[in-house]
């Protein structure tokens, strides 16, 4: 049976949709939309699958310096700049995505790494120094020094770059096939009977961004165009997530189509 995709769900945000963050244990997304004329930075959490929001533009006290930074179990994770002149001065608070409360705070911790029992990263309050905390706590535990396992089930793209051989190899094909002339990057990703491929066009003096997706009998099952009047290139422009691919449009939309 051949493959087809169709289509989930959108949701348009107040603000550029600048990250996004799959926690799977609940299939929550979370995303950070910032409204750069407000100057202000809000979150959302939505079941992945559904589209259905839990909560939508939240605003925490730090209204600008502040990111989604993560997430894992039930937990959210947020980095807080301290010194904005300063950009290596973190903090760190944990929220909780179904009772929507913060549960703890660090002032001195920047990010590495999250898995459902621990929180990795750098504090600097006694010299530059790994530290690890209890996810559920945040209270610093001990743990191995290896690298913190982190399953991850979000299926990213692989990207290449103009003038590397794959590049050539994967435009070439769009050449042939669909008589398209990508530039400057693509992002590839194969998954059992489809291809998807994130490519770039020159549009006048600019870019613009595509999203294909094929069947593996050279079938276009879906084209979108992502972005124009781009000045460079992006990365992670999609991903797929439990037999769903997820991608923005003009910066503000995300939208997610089922494979079937």
């Amino acid at each position: 049976m051949s493959p087809s995709i169709s289509f989930n769900f959108s949701h348009l945000f107040d603000g550029i949709i600048w990250n996004t963050v799959v926690i799977p244990l609940h299939d929550v997304l979370l995303v950070e939309s910032r409204n750069m004329e407000q100057k202000k930075v809000s979150f959302s959490a939505l079941n992945a699958i559904t589209g259905v929001f839990l909560w939508k533009d939240v605003v925490f006290d730090e209204q600008w310096w502040i990111s989604l930074n993560g997430g894992a179990a039930k937990t959210a994770l947020f980095t807080v700049y301290l010194d904005t002149d300063n950009p290596d001065k973190k903090g760190i608070f944990a929220y909780d995505v179904f009772e929507k409360k913060v549960k703890w705070w660090n002032n001195d911790f920047s990010l590495v790494a999250v898995n459902h029992e621990f929180v990795k990263g750098v504090g600097s309050k006694y010299g530059h120094r790994q530290v690890t905390l209890a996810l559920e706590t945040g209270l610093e535990v001990v743990v191995s020094s290896d690298p913190l396992p982190v399953a991850d089930l979000i299926l990213r793209p692989s990207q290449y770059l103009e003038g590397q051989e794959h590049f050539h190899t994967i435009a070439n094909f769009m050449t042939v096939k669909f008589n398209l002339s990508p530039v400057a990057a693509l992002e590839y990703l194969e998954l059992n009977s489809i291809i998807l491929i994130s490519y770039y066009l020159s549009e006048t003096t600019e870019l613009a961004n595509y999203l294909m997706i094929i069947s593996a009998a050279g079938s276009v099952l879906l084209r979108e165009k992502l972005d124009d009047h781009l000045k460079g290139i992006g990365l992670d422009t999609f991903f797929l997530y439990a037999g769903c691919v997820f991608f923005v449009k003009n910066k503000r939309e995300l939208f997610s189509y089922k494979i079937v």
